[in-house]
This record gives C-alpha cells, structure tokens and sequence, in this order.
C-alpha cells in the first residue's frame, strides 16, 4: 500500500463527524479513493459507483429524507401504493427508556429509523438482554448516519426508536434495482443469520442469475426460488421508483404476500465494487442522471450544463427567465412564457417581484397582474449577480426546474440593440445604469 493510500484509509477510518468541515465531495473523494484506489470525475461520472457519488452531491429531491426514515416512509408508502404492504408498527418512541416492553408481544423487531444497523430482533422476551439492546440502540440514536459516507438524505432524518411486528423467520429480502422506474435486476439477499454469514445472488427481470457478485459475500450454493408475487413486486418498484435516476426498492415475500422494507438511494453507499468490474460500468450505463451534462461548481451555487435534461412530453416550453445585469446589479427579470404556442409572452419583475412596466406588454397588463414566482427566484438572481459582476451589462438566461437552477445563455446585446417593444422610458432608464468602460487605444 503506498503511503497516500495508507493515509486515507486511515482518515476515512477514524470518526467522520471528525470531518465534518469538509464538504461532501472532498470527503466522498477520499473514501471512493480508499474503496477503489482512484479519485473520480464529477464532471463525467461513468460507473456505478461513481454516478451514486454524483447523486449524493447533486439530486437533492427534499423527498428523499421522507423516503429513507424507516417511520415516516410507512405514511408515503400507504398513500402511494396502499396499507397492505406495511409491516404494522407497534411503537415509536424518542428514548430507550421510555419503551413499554411489557406491553409488546413476545416477538417483535426494534430498529432506529434513521439508520442502518440499528437493529435488535427478539424472537423471546424473555431472552431478550436489555443491557445489549439499550447499548446498541443508544449509540445508534447518537450517530448521525449521514456522516459516514455523505447520504444526505439520512441528514435531518428525526432521531426515534420504533418496534415493529416480528413477521417471520428466515426472511429474504428482494431488492430491486430501478433505474429511471425501471426494474432493471433483484438481488436477493439469503442466509443473513446463519452461520456462514449472508449471501447474495442477482437476478434479471426474467429472473436469470447473472454472473455477478459484490466483493463482500458470496452466491447462495443453491438456486434462490423466483418469489411467487414477482411480477406486482416489479410494478409497485416501479411505481415507488418514478421520475428517479436510481433506487432501490426492498421488499419481503411471507406466506406469499409482498411487505416493503426500504428505499436504498446508494447501496453500499457507492463505496463496494463488483466481480467481475465490468458490472460497474454496465449498471453505470442504465443510470441516466438528471441533466446528462457536466456541472459548474461555486461556493454557493452549482448550474448543469446541457442540452438535453427536459422531455417535453407535454408540448409545453420551459419558461425562461431573463435576467438583466449591470455590473453585477440584476435589476430585473424577464419572464417569458408560452413558447410553445409560438407567441411567446414576456413580461419583466423586480427582485421583490412586483411587475416592472419595461415593455409594451407590460405596459397594456390589468392592474394587479403577476405571474407565479418561482420558489428559487432569489438564488437564481443571486446567480446572474455572480456572472454578471466586472461586465458593464449582461442577461444572463436561467431556468427553474424541480426547485434547481439551470443555465441557459449569456447575452450581451439582446434583440441586437433593436428591441423595439422596450419602452422610451426603459431604454433610458437601463441607458443610465450601464455605465461604458473608458475608451481604449
């Protein structure tokens, strides 16, 4: 081992929160170095791996926290699929000692909802150790999961205890790979609680074992049975996974009836490889991650840069909004909608978003009129501001897509200087702000 890679190993091995200061991309930088021996490219993510690293960074969907706390995603599951698929709950609580064991059944499940691992299975009350339960269950609560490889949805997920029904024993779990909603493989997981420890084998769609294995653990030595519900696991994955560049979707088969498990956005956190390696770069392939461009970095701000991210499946345009720049100063914005029926409208707004009567349009609107504010409005004239500043004028073209700011163009002489809807009073108004660098030679 040479010393940069003895030296990040041991980094990555002492208590993350130690790390705290660095941000996800240094610190996921460093544990995919010490996974797989190299840095990755966040700009051309191509593996596996390396686009689960890019999602971390980059799909922050608000949703996602919902979806990975074990207690609240029952909610979600229920009202997307329905009740039937929930394994009952039969507690929640925020301390260990507040738990009532007398009042739980002799069987029963106890995790934390914020984790992975914390987890105590009693099949026996009364074998049950207290001592060893609270001390793992404790030192769950205390973790915060999202430090240990950067998931950030696992990052504001409420700290609780829950207990669950005990369901069965020897579960499987079947979980499947969906990749933008679509099942691509299962892999099952078998054998967890025996002696050799737990095995893990894949299956495609048509369940076909496929000569693939992660590093960590070996194939079942016999043929894992195709679950009996197969199919409606597939099309409730897919249902569970819509309008998702990657997740997986866990389920449990007892007594031929499906229960969820969980939503998995990063197995292994994207730190664990596989044999043969091409996998990697194959399952890498079906992930088509939002923009399919690269992303311009800042301190505060990230913009995708491509020309393919919108599928306009409903014949209607994005809108754009056009911001007007003078030496960093985004005095306004141009809103421009109805594209699509090839009579684009366009209507100008301050920073407080009242309407700015600049051009004809605007000049001949009802009094009162507005157009819906977009929820990222302020970042994205934070952002015009930042590239427009040193330029004596600039409009800067952006989009709001999902709560994300995208890029669109910088124009330096709209309408070439011909604008003829601007106003009198307009031109002379932006005529004094812009103010002309002295001239040259």
């Amino acid at each position: 081992m040479n010393i940069k890679k003895a030296l990040i190993a041991k980094i990555v091995n002492l208590n993350p929160r130690r790390f705290a200061f660095l941000s996800d991309k240094q610190y996921i930088q460093l544990k995919f170095y010490d996974a797989f021996g190299r840095f990755m490219d966040f700009n051309e993510p191509r593996t596996f791996n390396e686009k689960l690293q890019w999602l971390k960074v980059y799909d922050h969907n608000s949703q996602y926290t919902t979806m990975v706390d074990k207690y609240a995603v029952k909610k979600y599951i229920a009202k997307k699929i329905g009740s039937e698929y929930i394994i009952p709950t039969l507690g929640a609580w925020d301390r260990f000692d507040d738990i009532d064991f007398e009042a739980l059944p002799n069987q029963f499940v106890l995790k934390c909802t914020h984790d992975s691992g914390g987890l105590v299975i009693c099949k026996d009350k009364a074998k049950l150790d207290i001592k060893q339960a609270r001390k793992k269950i404790e030192t769950s609560l205390s973790n915060n999961f999202y430090y240990m490889g950067r998931e950030w949805p696992y990052k504001n997920v409420p700290h609780k205890i829950i207990v669950e029904q005990y369901m069965a024993d020897n579960l499987r779990d079947y979980k499947l790979f969906c990749f933008n909603d679509v099942p691509r493989m299962t892999l099952v997981c078998s054998e967890r609680f025996t002696k050799d420890g737990l095995k893990e084998d894949f299956y495609d769609e048509a369940w076909n074992h496929l000569n693939v294995q992660r590093a960590m653990h070996g194939n079942a030595v016999f043929p894992i049975e195709r679950p009996k519900q197969y199919e409606l696991m597939k099309k409730l994955a897919a249902k569970l996974s819509e309008k998702m560049p990657f997740a997986r979707i866990d389920f449990y088969e007892i007594n031929e009836k499906i229960y969820f498990g969980e939503i998995t956005f990063y197995p292994a956190s994207g730190f664990e490889g596989f044999i043969p390696e091409a996998w990697d770069l194959k399952l890498g392939d079906w992930i088509k991650l939002p923009g399919g461009g690269y992303r311009l970095n800042s301190n505060d701000y990230s913009i995708i840069i491509s020309d393919s991210f919108y599928n306009n499946k409903e014949t209607k345009a994005l809108v754009d909004y056009k911001f007007f720049c003078f030496n960093g100063i985004a005095e306004s914005v141009m809103v421009c909608t109805e594209r699509e029926t090839g009579h684009p409208k366009f209507y100008f707004f301050d920073k407080e978003w009242n309407l700015r009567k600049y051009n004809i349009r605007g000049k001949e609107a009802p009094e009162g009129f507005t157009l819906p504010k977009p929820d990222c409005i302020d970042e994205m004239f934070s952002i015009a501001e930042r590239l427009s500043k040193g330029i004596p004028f600039v409009r800067v073209d952006l989009y709001c897509i999902d709560g994300l700011v995208y890029f669109g163009e910088m124009t330096f002489y709209p309408d070439s200087g011909f604008d003829v809807n601007l106003l009198k009073e307009s031109n002379e108004h932006w005529g004094e702000m812009l103010i002309l660098p002295e001239k040259r030679g």
